[in-house]
């Protein structure tokens, strides 16, 4: 940016994540009593250079500090110009299921880890950021919306987490904004940190992988048990041919995660050789496809789901 040189750049590691410090030179020559206006000019460019570095690390797990020098590396004091229009922060509203913010021993229980938090901010987006009580900065997960959903595998029974909410366009995430950004600016911009803890009994989510939870849900499976199923030896070919279970046995025991991606496998296995692909009229429904649905039906029934489960 015009008015903007970037004099060093130094990358470390720490921490299990990476910190990276921006040091910025305004142009001109240190101001002068008479140059205020213009000092001020140089130090928002600054600014703005600095939000856009920001920005190009934000989400990675990356923290970014940055610093305006004057071209004789003289550090400016951001206290010396006015500060930036900070809109005001959120107020929190709900904590897992308890109105309010509460922070202490007293801080609410949920009896799932599939909760959810949400602010107030009329007439705003906002920006939601949560982590493990007690974590750095490389475990904050931030995401938009106008409700903090927690979904499978986020959080872990009996432990403790906490969250807070900011307006999401306060100019630092506008790429074509006027407005001057720096890291003081953004954490003026934030509701106070809200506590919750999941209860021990709660469900464990954390070994879902990419497995759906309607799916999960809809065979009546629990992520954190395992079940047996017995299996003859024509039902164990089926199974390998249409998934990627690798070794079968008469008798499998695996989680219902596992097996809920198995039953999909199979779904889908079946769907693919029974699509017409060339439309021919006298085309029918290969019988590989018929026999992976109806395995499908049999280890639903024994897992305790539905006879005919919608899966895909």
């Amino acid at each position: 940016m015009a008015g903007t040189v970037r004099r060093r750049t130094a990358v470390r590691c720490s921490a299990g994540f990476a910190a990276v410090a921006v040091v910025l030179a305004a142009a001109g020559s240190a101001p002068a009593p008479t140059e205020a206006d213009s000092a001020v000019a140089r130090y928002l460019a600054c600014l703005r250079e600095a939000r856009k570095i920001a920005d190009r690390y934000r989400g990675d797990g990356i923290r970014v500090n940055v610093a305006c020098l004057w071209p004789d590396d003289v550090p400016i004091d951001p206290k010396l110009f006015p500060p930036v229009a900070v809109k005001p922060a959120p107020t929190p509203v709900v904590t897992v299921g308890h109105r309010g913010c509460v922070t202490g021993p007293g801080r609410p229980v949920t009896a799932t880890a599939l909760t959810s938090a949400s602010a107030t901010a009329p007439g705003e987006e906002i920006w939601y950021e949560w982590q493990p009580l007690g974590g750095v900065d490389s475990d904050t997960t931030g995401t938009g919306g106008p409700v903090l959903e927690f979904r499978p595998g986020d959080l872990a029974p009996g432990h403790s987490y906490r969250w807070r909410a900011r307006v999401l366009d306060t100019g630092e995430e506008r790429d074509d904004s006027d407005t001057p950004w720096s890291m003081a600016d953004y954490e003026r911009g934030w509701s106070p940190w809200c506590e919750f803890t999941v209860s021990a009994a709660a469900v464990d989510y954390t070994g879902m992988g990419d497995v759906s939870l309607e799916a999960l849900t809809e065979l009546g499976l629990r992520p954190d048990r395992t079940y047996t199923v017995s299996l003859s030896g024509r039902q164990q070919r089926l199974l390998r041919a249409g998934t990627d279970v690798g070794r079968t046995g008469a008798r499998m025991t695996l989680t219902g995660p596992r097996w809920t991606d198995l039953l999909v496998q199979l779904s889908q296995s079946a769907v693919f050789l029974a699509e017409n692909i060339d439309g021919d009229e006298d085309f029918t429904t290969p019988p590989e496809s018929i026999a992976y649905r109806k395995l499908v039906d049999t280890i639903s029934v024994e897992l305790g789901g539905p006879r005919h489960p919608r899966l895909s």
